[in-house]
């Protein structure tokens, strides 16, 4: 009798330890899938070109730092000591109409324009969208591709928009540009990740911590290593300047991650909008305005700024 309560016991232990393998492997499958599936390369369809907006262009290939191929438009300025990297977002790319309504507002002030690709998008070579982990490697090749065409680092602005946002301010860090545009960025990649992931993956915010992890073991993604809002500080220790666009009604970047930027660098511009949605800052009436006013703080190296955009 008591043998066979024995042999049930260690039967029973079996049966748990099986059942909680099979949810652990299964837990993480399902995190691996979901990780696989958001990083995967986006292609779309040209959307528009400098020739849209009045611009001549030139098409481009720049290297990453670690050596892919991305695709570019140079739109050449009027100043040879004035030039501005472009940094697309997620799922977007060079051709979307708020990069190339931008790119008419540096032009029109005598900026040099470069246009990219991030990797894993639009024309550029890439198998993983890493959101911001690897990007900030494009941007260094722009930063390079420019350097090697006369612009230093301190004649360079790096403006972005969401991804791309988030991307210029860790790539800018003692690179020595001369200022910093981020548009509907988040401050830290792990907060707007558990924000939104349920909603994209249909999964319960359960699974979010199997993504993270499946994402950096199998992937090369690393989350917790993204965080813009400590670059921000950094910016301003350094003296960088910086300009924060952010709508409150942002529907896919809450606005409080400009807020959170704005605390990490307090002395940064920051010019709050309503009534426009994710990167949409572009068709507000006073952009163009507000854009301009801090580029001339820039050519006038003034010591404080942010007065202008009050």
């Amino acid at each position: 009798m008591v043998a066979r309560e024995k042999v049930s016991s260690v039967k029973l232990v079996l049966w748990v330890i099986i059942a909680l393998t099979t949810l652990a492997i299964g837990y993480l499958a399902a995190g691996l899938f979901v990780a696989d599936r958001l990083s995967a390369p986006s292609h779309h369809p040209q959307e528009l070109t400098p020739t849209d907006v009045g611009l001549n262009y030139y098409e481009v290939s720049i290297q990453s730092t670690d050596g892919l191929e991305l695709a570019g438009w140079w739109v050449p300025g009027n100043s040879p000591s004035q030039a501005v990297v472009l940094v697309p977002g997620t799922e977007g790319d060079k051709s979307d109409r708020h990069i190339l309504k931008t790119a008419s507002v540096y032009a029109g002030a005598g900026y040099g324009v470069l246009m990219i690709d991030l990797r894993a998008q639009g024309g550029s070579e890439g198998e993983r969208v890493t959101m911001g982990y690897k990007e900030v490697r494009d941007v260094r090749g722009a930063l390079l591709w420019l350097n090697e065409r006369g612009f230093a680092p301190g004649e360079v602005v790096l403006h972005g928009f969401s991804l791309g946002g988030a991307t210029v301010l860790r790539a800018a860090p003692q690179s020595g540009v001369a200022a910093v545009v981020e548009e509907s960025a988040y401050s830290d990649l792990p907060l707007i990740l558990r924000q939104q992931l349920p909603k994209v993956s249909g999964l319960p915010s359960f699974f979010t911590p199997g993504i993270f992890l499946m994402g950096k073991l199998f992937l090369g993604i690393d989350p917790w290593a993204v965080r813009p809002e400590e670059d921000a500080r950094r910016l301003c220790e350094e003296g960088v300047r910086l300009l924060i666009i952010h709508s409150k009604d942002d529907e896919a970047v809450p606005f409080k991650h400009a807020e959170r930027i704005r605390k990490a660098c307090p002395e940064a511009a920051f010019w709050s909008i309503e009534g426009y949605r994710h990167v949409g800052a572009y068709a507000h009436p006073r952009y163009r305005e507000r854009l301009l006013n801090f580029l001339r703080t820039l050519e006038a190296n003034e010591s404080t700024y942010s007065g202008l955009l009050k």
